[in-house]
């Protein structure tokens, strides 16, 4: 799979783009042990909490174009699929310095004679400071290995 980094406060949304049966899996990883889905700020929970009038004076638009909102917070949702990536904004101030992606499943895997892994850390994925990522990928019998649990029973 690929990697995201999205900093702390700034909005952003994942699209499946994924078109077979099997679907699209998404792993969350946080690099603070103590968060909870509840500690999230999503805008479909700020949009469901705000009046239709207020939304509708902010966005200059007829009240009726957000009759469609949700009236609770949304994680997963279906939606339109994207357009090319020629087709997304320009900021008038550039592009980052460093991307926020990183397509880990472009990159070699060490081969090992029990199978194969791939490790992403800053030193590749220079956005990422504080996450690293491993996947391993395991022969048929290429794991074994000698080990106790000297305080407790196995």
């Amino acid at each position: 799979g690929d990697l995201w980094f999205f900093p702390a406060g700034v909005p952003h949304s994942l699209q499946a783009t994924n078109a077979t049966e099997d679907g699209t899996e998404f792993l969350l990883v946080f690099d603070n042990g103590t968060f909870d889905e509840d500690g999230t700020f999503l805008i479909t929970d700020w949009l469901a909490h705000t009046p239709k009038e207020v939304i509708a004076k902010n966005f200059q638009a007829p009240i009726s174009v957000f009759n469609e909102l949700p009236g609770e917070e949304l994680y997963i949702f279906p939606a339109a699929s994207p357009g090319p990536d020629s087709d997304a904004p320009v900021s008038p101030y550039g592009t980052v310095p460093n991307s926020y992606t990183f397509t880990m499943s472009q990159m070699p895997a060490i081969e090992l004679s029990g199978g194969s892994v791939k490790i992403v850390d800053s030193h590749v994925f220079s956005t990422s400071k504080t996450t690293a990522v491993a996947e391993v990928a395991v022969n048929p019998g290429g794991m074994r290995e000698l080990h106790w649990h000297p305080i407790q029973d196995k």
